[in-house]
């Protein structure tokens, strides 16, 4: 039996081994009697004994069989084999070792001194081969000296499509694309003369597809009949390559949001700057210009008499440019409607709409930006570019910032030009079968109210009424009892004669007005009406702005809209004392001054005003000193 059994047979009695093959004997470097007679734990490692007493040979034991790999220790030469112990029917006091043999040409078998050898490697079987091989991931291929398949694992037939059959009968330069041929080992150059390289090609499949792959090999020859083979692995690179695009992508987004950020910045200083709507336009256009970001820019406004947009300044596209009878739908007509940044990346249709009217190349994206002040808004800023998907989420977050800011300067121009006009538009309304409860109030109490000013505070805005009919302490407790009315107070008076302060943070037709660049002139608070006047400039969108007030307060009644122009007297002049002063503390003076603060003796304390403005006593001081040094520097400096 031991002479028919490929490999070392040894059988172990008890604890001692009581036969010992010659081919064993020779695997171990030793006579078969040195080792008879011995211990079974000689042929193993001092230190792992008692594992293989515990599992291995209990096992055998139990189940009559266990296989595994050992490191066996023979006359001091460790090596990895793989081990079979079986016990005899009827009997577990007799173990049967079987270990496998080493080359069986002979080549690489210890022999002689063991310790002078190198150890055996443990034989695997072709099938535990081929397993191995179908369960690794990349594509394992052998290519003999003819150039066809030799070998070929699982594998390929799953990323290829081909079956083991049609495999069978191809070449392997069938899957790789005709143009990668030169770059692949092995297909066409004479194996011998392939030198062990990287390289990255397509594998092609069945449907077409090309995989780019990275295939890796070496060439060897087989001891038995000298025949060179090439042996390759090509790994799957889908995975890797796109998170190497995804790496790209997100650094040149990240690079892409640093410029715009910096492009933000620069105009956010020249606007600070700028004070004029065209300038402020002009030098937005400049900027945007200055990169290499976007092919062209835009700014549209509506026109006055009608729903299209006209051109008030550009780069890139005509000035002439207007654009007249758009779907709600389309980017630009969305952010004019909603208030929100619009694109449009992939969409044909709105994109053809642009470059017809525009007259421009390909466009790949189209962002649309509002410029915008509370609900108001005044424009639109058209960028686009040939970039795919050029305008994400934070490129849009940041446009929104831009179309703010741009809005903000905007109104204030609009407000300076209004404040200097010569010409302006003056809008009658009156509120009838209205909620408001000013209205409420004067019916109540059979009183009128007349705005005499307004500011605004943290919280909305400050009022100031003059009341005729009623005591003033009466209309202010009668007042604050409604939810519009967050608090009121009087200034001054006595009788049925005085003024209030009332703070309101409620919706109110102060904020659409001031929202578009107007103001309100005069309001009138009647038992069971109201009246106002507002006023804006000639290019104002009034029909949007009545639209507004109308569609907040449904009471509201459009009674008369009439052109004028101003007396010279009234309008002031540019450049004059009061101009110097920034916003805020114009506003800190005019809130001062209608509460009386000035008046002697004071009808109110800097504590109260402050408490008007939602500001801290020391800030309002602050902004009152710097006003007066202001205002006696122009008068007293002065020629």
């Amino acid at each position: 039996m031991a002479r028919a059994v490929e490999g070392g047979i040894c059988i172990q009695k008890g604890l001692s081994l009581v036969y010992v093959s010659p081919t064993f004997a020779t695997i171990a470097g030793t006579a078969a009697e040195t080792l008879v007679g011995r211990t079974w734990r000689t042929l193993v490692e001092s230190g792992s004994s008692e594992a293989v007493a515990r599992d291995a040979l209990t096992s055998a034991r139990t189940s009559g069989r266990w296989e595994g790999t050992l490191t066996l220790d023979l006359d001091g030469a460790r090596q990895q084999a793989a081990v079979t112990l079986s016990t005899l029917p009827g009997t577990d006091d007799i173990v049967l070792w079987h270990v496998s043999a080493g080359d069986p040409e002979g080549e690489g078998t210890p022999g002689g001194d063991a310790r002078n050898t190198q150890p055996v490697p443990p034989r695997v079987s072709p099938t535990l081969a081929r397993t191995v091989f179908d369960n690794i991931d990349d594509v394992v291929y052998v290519i003999d000296d003819d150039g066809e398949f030799s070998y070929w694992n699982d594998q390929l037939v799953e990323t290829t499509g081909y079956s083991h059959e049609e495999i069978r009968s191809m070449h392997p330069s069938e899957f790789i694309p005709a143009d990668q041929h030169e770059f692949v080992p092995g297909l066409l150059d004479a194996i011998e003369d392939i030198r062990d390289r990287r390289v990255e090609v397509d594998l092609l499949t069945k449907g077409g597809e090309r995989i780019t792959h990275e295939f890796s090999g070496t060439t060897f020859e087989d001891p038995r009949t000298n025949r060179v083979y090439r042996c390759g692995i090509a790994r799957n690179l889908t995975e890797r390559l796109e998170r190497e695009r995804e790496l790209a992508r997100q650094r040149d987004k990240l690079a892409t949001l640093n410029r715009i950020n910096d492009l933000l910045f620069e105009t956010a200083r020249e606007l600070i700057q700028t004070g004029s709507r065209a300038a402020v336009e002009t030098a937005v256009c400049e900027q945007f210009d200055a990169v290499e970001l976007y092919d062209s820019v835009w700014i549209g406004e509506r026109e006055l008499d009608g729903d299209g947009l006209v051109s008030r300044a550009s780069v890139g596209v005509p000035d002439t440019l207007a654009c007249h009878d758009w779907t709600d739908a389309h980017p630009v007509a969305a952010a004019m409607r909603t208030g929100s940044v619009a694109v449009a990346s992939g969409d044909r249709e709105a994109l053809a709409e642009w470059e017809t009217a525009t007259g421009s190349g390909t466009v790949a994206s189209l962002a649309a930006v509002p410029l915008q002040h509370g609900e108001t808004v005044y424009g639109v800023l058209v960028l686009t570019t040939s970039r795919a998907d050029a305008f994400g989420s934070q490129e849009q977050a940041g446009f929104e910032v831009l179309g703010r800011l741009i809005g903000v300067v905007v109104h204030a121009a609009r407000s300076r030009e209004l404040l200097f006009a010569d010409a302006v538009v003056e809008l009658e309304f009156d509120f009838t079968d209205s909620d408001l409860p000013y209205v409420d109030v004067a019916e109540a109490l059979e009183c009128q109210l007349d705005l005499d000013g307004y500011v605004p505070s943290r919280e909305g805005w400050v009022m100031y009424l003059t009341v005729e009919g009623a005591p003033p302490e009466t209309v202010a407790a009668a007042l604050v009892e409604d939810d519009w009315i967050d608090r009121a107070r009087r200034i001054s008076g006595e009788g049925t004669t005085g003024r209030l302060e009332v703070g309101v943070s409620a919706p109110s037709v102060l904020q659409i007005v001031s929202d578009a660049g107007a103001t309100m002139k005069r309001a009138s608070v009647m038992p069971e009406t109201a009246r106002f006047v507002v006023e804006t400039s000639i290019d104002t969108d009034v029909r949007r702005l009545v639209d507004r007030i109308t569609d907040d307060f449904p009471a509201a009644n459009l009674l008369s809209s009439r052109k004028y122009d101003r007396d010279i007297t009234t309008v002031g002049r540019p450049g004059g004392i009061l101009d110097d002063l920034t916003d805020r503390q114009r506003e800190v003076l005019e809130a001062a001054y209608q509460a009386g603060y000035f008046a002697w003796p004071r009808e109110s304390t800097a504590e109260e005003v402050a408490e008007s403005l939602g500001l801290a006593s020391s800030t309002l001081h602050a902004h009152l000193r710097k006003a007066e040094r202001v205002i006696l520097s122009g008068l007293l400096d002065g020629s």
